[in-house]
């Protein structure tokens, strides 16, 4: 390869990497002005099996939320705040931040896969 395409490379190397940092910059200005489209929430399917499973956690004792999650109670709703506060995992028509990090850790806290959990 001469200069002058090792040049043209490293322009359009630099051209694409702008176009992504632009991309990046503009997505999170968005996220911290709050432009991005509220949550509505319409009926949920099979929303009270999930409820249920939450209200057991919530309600359970932190032997039996260790033994669901590997985790006490304590612990898993800090969790879950830190992932609300930081914008990490948002609630979603169809399930709560709580519902969604309690699915993960339980398929990764018994060795499942995601088909065990996603009804």
């Amino acid at each position: 390869m001469d200069l002058q395409q090792q040049r043209s490379a490293m322009v359009s190397q630099a051209a694409a990497m702008v176009v992504v940092m632009v991309a990046l910059i503009s997505s999170k200005l968005k996220r911290h002005r709050g432009e991005d489209e509220p949550i509505s929430y319409g009926p949920r399917l099979e929303a009270e099996h999930r409820e249920k499973n939450i209200s057991l956690i919530y309600n359970s004792t932190d032997a039996e939320c260790i033994a669901m999650l590997r985790m006490s109670r304590a612990p898993f709703f800090a969790l879950c705040d830190l992932f609300r506060q930081r914008g990490l995992v948002l609630d979603t028509i169809n399930s709560s931040v709580e519902e969604q990090v309690a699915m993960f850790l339980h398929v990764v806290g018994h060795n499942q896969r995601f088909r065990v959990v996603h009804q």
